[in-house]
Order: C-alpha cells, then sequence, then structure tokens
C-alpha cells in the first residue's frame, strides 16, 4: 500500500513539471518580453560597442545659453619694463682703468661719469685730431676727427680740453646718457621671477621674499646675450654690451592664469594688482598682452599688465595677486550634476535614441568645461545646445567599461 501511494506521489511531480516546462518554452516561444528586446534592439541600433551606452528614465536636460562674467584669480611677479631698458655699450675697445658703477641697481644719473677706458684706437684718434687742428684748425679733416671722437662717445668738453692742451689723453671719461638703475643681466631678472612664479602659483597664497630660481637664459629675449659684470682692469671689445639702465618708472606684471581660463580672458579685461609690499593699494590697469607658455612642466597662460611706478616702491621680484574680470559674454551652460568627473576629464551622458515604452539610450561623451557659478558650469566644446543630456550623471555609471570610449 505504501508504495503505491509512494509511485503515485512521483507520478504527479512529474506530470505537473512537465506542464511547468511546456507552458514557459512556449511562454519565450511567443516573445513574453517586448520591453527588454525593445531595449536591447535600441542599443543594438548603431555600430558602436554597447558598453558606452546605457538606458535610463531620468531626466534629461539641455544646455541653456547664459551671460557669464566670473571673476579669474592669478599670480604673478614684477618684471622689468624691456622697452625701458637702455643697453649701454662699449663703443671702441680697451681695458677699463676706473669703474664708478660698483653694484647692481645703482642709481645713475644722466651725464655722471660712470667709468674711465684706456684704448689704444681712441689715442690713435686723439692724435689724428691734434695733427689735423695743428695743420688746419678750421679744415675738413679736423672736422672729420672730431665727428670721429664724437661717435666714439667723447663729448665737445673733451674734445676741447684735447685741443686746448695739446695732448691726448691717457684714459677717457665715459658718461651715462640716461637716468636708471644698473642692471648687469635683466634677462636673469626675467628668468628668475618666471620659476619664482611657477612656484608661487602652485600653491595658493603668495608666501613672499625674492624668487630665487636658475640663471638660464632665454633664446627669444633680446637682452639675454649679456655677459658677467664688468670688474677693473677688465677688457672690453668693441660693442660689447656693459650693462642696462631702467628708470623704472613703469614696470610689467606677469600674471600666471590656469590654462583652463584661457578662453575667458581676453585683452583689455580689467584686472585689479595687489602688491605683497603695498597690499592697502592695489592697482586698476588692463591686460596688454597674453602669451601661452609651458615652463617646468606646468601649463599655463602668461598675462602681461603694464603698472606705474613713480616712487619706486613695486621692486623687481615681489609677488603679485590679481583679479581679473573678463567681460560678460552668452555662454552655453549646464547643471553641475550632469557633469561626470573622471580624473582629468570630464564626460555627461548625451541621449542619442529613445526606447518604444519612452526610456532614454545614453552615451557617454567628454567635454571641455569652463568655471563652475551658482551651481552651473560652462560647456567650452563637445556640446550643441539643441543636445540633450542626463540630468544625474554619477547615477549611470555602474563600471568602469562604460567610461571608456576607445
Amino acid at each position: 500500500m505504501r508504495k503505491t501511494i509512494l509511485y503515485l506521489t512521483l507520478g504527479l511531480s512529474m506530470f505537473f513539471y512537465s506542464c511547468q516546462k511546456q507552458s514557459h518554452d512556449e511562454h519565450n516561444k511567443h516573445g513574453s518580453h517586448p520591453e527588454g528586446e525593445a531595449n536591447m534592439k535600441a542599443l543594438s541600433i548603431s555600430a558602436e560597442p554597447t558598453n558606452r551606452k546605457v538606458i535610463s528614465s531620468q531626466k534629461i536636460v539641455k544646455p541653456i545659453k547664459q551671460l557669464q562674467s566670473s571673476p579669474v584669480n592669478a599670480y604673478g611677479f614684477i618684471s622689468l619694463d624691456e622697452r625701458r631698458s637702455n643697453q649701454v655699450a662699449a663703443r671702441v675697445s680697451g681695458r677699463i682703468e676706473k669703474l664708478y658703477v660698483k653694484y647692481e641697481n645703482q642709481f645713475v644719473h644722466k651725464g655722471e661719469k660712470i667709468l674711465e677706458l684706456y684704448s689704444p684706437d681712441l689715442n690713435t684718434n686723439q692724435e689724428e685730431l691734434l695733427y689735423a687742428h695743428k695743420v688746419e684748425p678750421e679744415g675738413e679733416i679736423t672736422k672729420h676727427a672730431t665727428h670721429k671722437l664724437k661717435l666714439l662717445g667723447i663729448t665737445d668738453a673733451q674734445i676741447k680740453h684735447i685741443i686746448e692742451s695739446g695732448e691726448a689723453l691717457f684714459t677717457l671719461s665715459i658718461y651715462s646718457a640716461y637716468d636708471g638703475y644698473i642692471f648687469y643681466n635683466p634677462s636673469s631678472q626675467i628668468s628668475t621671477s618666471k620659476n619664482s612664479m611657477v612656484s608661487s602659483s602652485a600653491g595658493s597664497k603668495m608666501g613672499g621674499g625674492m624668487g630665487s630660481g636658475s640663471q638660464e637664459k632665454t633664446a627669444s629675449n633680446p637682452m639675454s646675450s649679456s655677459s658677467d659684470p664688468i670688474r677693473e682692469g677688465a677688457y672690453v671689445s668693441a660693442g660689447q654690451t656693459l650693462f642696462w639702465i631702467n628708470d623704472l618708472r613703469e614696470v610689467w606684471g606677469i600674471l600666471s592664469v590656469d590654462n583652463l581660463h584661457q578662453d575667458e580672458i581676453a585683452l583689455n579685461d580689467s584686472v585689479t594688482v595687489a602688491s605683497e609690499l603695498i597690499r592697502e593699494n592695489p592697482f586698476n590697469t588692463v591686460i596688454r598682452f597674453i602669451e601661452p607658455q609651458y615652463t617646468s612642466n606646468q601649463k599655463f597662460v602668461q598675462v602681461r599688465v603694464y603698472l606705474p611706478n613713480p616712487g619706486k616702491s613695486l621692486r623687481i621680484n615681489s609677488l603679485l595677486e590679481a583679479t581679473i574680470s573678463p567681460k560678460t559674454k552668452e555662454s552655453l551652460t549646464l547643471p553641475a550634476s550632469s557633469i561626470l568627473y573622471l580624473g582629468g576629464r570630464q564626460a555627461v551622458w548625451k541621449k542619442i535614441n529613445q526606447t518604444s515604452d519612452g526610456a532614454h539610450v545614453l552615451e557617454i561623451m567628454f567635454v571641455k568645461l569652463g568655471p563652475v557659478s551658482q551651481g552651473r558650469v560652462v560647456v567650452l566644446g563637445g556640446l550643441q545646445a539643441d543636445d540633450e543630456v542626463a540630468l544625474d550623471a554619477g547615477y549611470l555609471m555602474d563600471r568602469e567599461s562604460l567610461v571608456k570610449p576607445e
């Protein structure tokens, strides 16, 4: 009796399992998952790999055009105004017997004696003048000899003294033709300041103090061919640069701006500059020059402003902190939540299709962004005004393969 009941129970179980299996097969055969098939079909519309796309029903937004003007912070240093640097070169070869310029940054006045030079060539020219004046004081040869000495930097008073004394001077005094401060190598000032700017702009605050970078020369700088400081007893050749004189009545402010802002700033944008030496008196100026630079493995935009310096309070290599106010312009913006930040890159989920039940087919798209203001970010490239993107980009990333477009 017990065996009969057991066989009956097993038979009924096998019968019900067979019925369920047949029903399941019929269910799959007649396509009972239209929603899943539609989604898979939507993902397969394009020939692109499916791991670049997702399906979502979350809210979709479009970029909108807004007037944007966000201030840009910048850090930099004071540099020489190269337009005001006057080169002092030896007009004739010889030996420096006496040097009155003892140190860099020494101030000299126009007409002040800067050195005494012994030169065989000058002595020969003096003898020619004395001989010509003795033969024919008002003749053409005398005028020619006088003019030649003037071209070599000899003053009228010196020529008069030579003629009246009837003897050539053993050494001749050279006088300054400019007012200003002595710089033996202005290019080293610029190179040092650039290195200081890179290190100071890497931080968010000004550290104070003078820059102390390398003394490498800039090939594009016309003042980069200067020699070491001259000394008494040194020989100089004709055309050799002795030093430069700059009055520092106007200086350059060299500012370092992150290259992310290079599309925002433009010439003549307003700039407020504060010096570490006189923070209480900021300067209002405008951008005069913009030059992309690549220095010490840091990419930035170099911005130049001109600063008046009548009281010489702005010292070379002193640090600056500035705020640039770009002009208001129309830009495409997106909500900050729609941006997916992937290390050094930024992406959005762009809508490319739609399923039959209304879900969105989204594809990863890398974009170029500008500043963020009031919860919205400026889109500089990668999207058009009529594109649509997912509102919350972070919710759609579930594995690494979805963010690798290549």
